[in-house]
């Protein structure tokens, strides 16, 4: 049993703006998914090499023996809204015969090691005896979600922009694309070797640029290895505006800046902007790409191998697959995936390959999204019960960069359902929990947010 826990947890896939604006910096505190930490701690980077293994992170370092214990233990004792049934999709609760009926998800699952049908073989044997089958409506639903044009290479890239670690810069973020934009101040944590670069221009080519002039360039694409989702935000400003030109990319920038023609502002803002879809770079090594595209949607749960529905660049929008999941309070959120800091997950979902990510899983800057390998048969990304997460949008330790804890019931007809933080303390002594050893980077959603912008 110890081996195919292990085997789960490395296995689990998921499932600028105005001048004005760029003034508005917000001093972060320290966060952390479980617990508030020391606000005098010199630095929030790992002292521990965690690139994998079973360990549990709290707050800056890896845990003490019976540490990660009293933090969930605060974390319940701060947790509200505990309830006792599944919660259909329009609030109400559902009846016991609607919990019963079945509702198996199946789905691709892999990574380099053991292919889909071996895992999912593995990961039902045994675990279905338990005697309930969990059906939650609208489980998985369309999101349209607005592009956003930028430059690489002098190229087009297409990406969203889903968090900010400003709330004034996310306020003004989700103005420019009419959707929201959430504040995760979390994310001013992410250590510098997890993020990329990217560059806004206040002044030069009017266009459809953020700040109102020429798009922003990006200094790197998926299928580079400095790729990041997480952008730290530079600003570019020509010192003498007439003279500006379009500048296609880092490259370009930086030849201006070396020339004296443009500054460039370095600022603490980081953003959360997948690419979604992109062009070649100039060498010629890495070919124009986009996320995976599936042709349908499921209610039963099964995450795939694709996470997109549709990407439209005349319109300008892409369709994610939302998925269903519980906030830590209980209440109903949903989540898309975008990006992964292992290949084997990345590959599975049909996801962006985000190594740098993986510099954030033992800081603050990541969260924890509890996932379920085992029990009560569900829409979860490994066919049970659908995954509860640590904090939820609005939090101030919310990020959507998630460490998996995988939870196994160790005898799995005595699982319940689990709906909140609460519920799994309340039965930490019949299950056991177990880092994955990556980071999925899925946005959280409020279910309002999900109905009013499905398709």
């Amino acid at each position: 049993m110890t081996s195919k826990i292990r085997s789960l947890g490395v296995l689990l896939i998921l499932p600028l703006l105005s001048i004005s604006i760029v003034t508005a910096f917000v001093d972060t505190p320290t966060a952390n998914a479980l617990t508030k930490r020391d606000a005098s701690a010199p630095n929030d980077q790992p002292i521990t090499a965690t690139n994998g293994g079973n360990f549990l992170v709290c707050g800056n370092h890896i845990c003490a023996p019976g540490e990660h214990a009293r933090m969930q233990q605060e974390l319940s004792q701060a947790q509200t809204g505990k309830t006792n049934h599944a919660m259909s999709g329009n609030g109400q609760t559902m009846s016991d015969s609607t919990m019963n009926d079945k509702n198996m998800s199946s789905g691709s699952m892999m990574n380099g090691h053991m292919s889909g049908s071996m895992m999912q073989h593995d990961m039902m044997a045994g675990s279905t005896d338990a005697g309930s089958v969990l059906k939650l409506s609208n489980a998985n639903l369309p999101l349209v979600i607005p592009l956003v044009k930028g430059l690489y290479d002098g190229k087009d890239v297409f990406y969203i922009t889903t968090e900010a670690s400003d709330s004034t810069i996310a306020d003004a973020l989700g103005k420019f694309t009419n959707f929201p934009v959430t504040f995760a101040p979390a994310l001013a944590k992410a250590p510098a070797s997890s993020q990329a670069n990217i560059y806004a221009f206040k002044n030069g080519i009017v266009g459809g640029g953020v700040l109102g002039f020429q798009p922003n360039v990006v200094d790197s694409i998926p299928g580079e290895s400095k790729y990041s989702p997480l952008w730290k935000v530079n600003l570019v400003e020509w010192k003498n505006p007439a003279s500006a030109t379009v500048l296609g990319s880092d490259d370009d920038i930086m030849n201006a800046f070396n020339s004296d023609k443009i500054t460039i502002t370095p600022t603490t803002i980081v953003v959360n902007c997948p690419i979604i879809q992109w062009s070649g770079n100039n060498e010629g090594t890495i070919p124009a790409g986009h996320l995976k595209i599936r042709d349908t949607i499921s209610e039963s749960g099964a995450y795939g191998n694709a996470q997109v529905l549709n990407i439209d660049t005349d319109k300008m929008q892409v369709t994610f697959v939302a998925h269903r999941g519980f906030a830590p309070d209980g209440s109903t959120i949903y989540y898309i995936a975008t990006d992964a800091s292992q290949k084997g997950p990345a590959d599975a979902l049909g996801i962006v390959f985000a190594n740098k990510t993986q510099n954030t899983i033992s800081t603050s800057s990541a969260a924890d999204l509890y996932q379920f390998s085992n029990g009560i048969v569900g829409s979860g990304p490994l066919g049970y019960q659908s995954g509860v997460g640590s904090t939820k949008q609005g939090d101030q330790y919310y990020s959507p960069m998630w460490r998996i804890q995988v939870i196994t019931w160790k005898d799995p007809t005595m699982a319940t359902l689990l709906e909140n933080t609460h519920d799994i303390t309340s039965k930490s002594s019949l299950t056991d929990t177990m880092q994955a050893g990556f980071v999925v980077n899925c946005p959280f959603f409020s279910a309002d947010t999900v109905y009013s912008h499905d398709k």
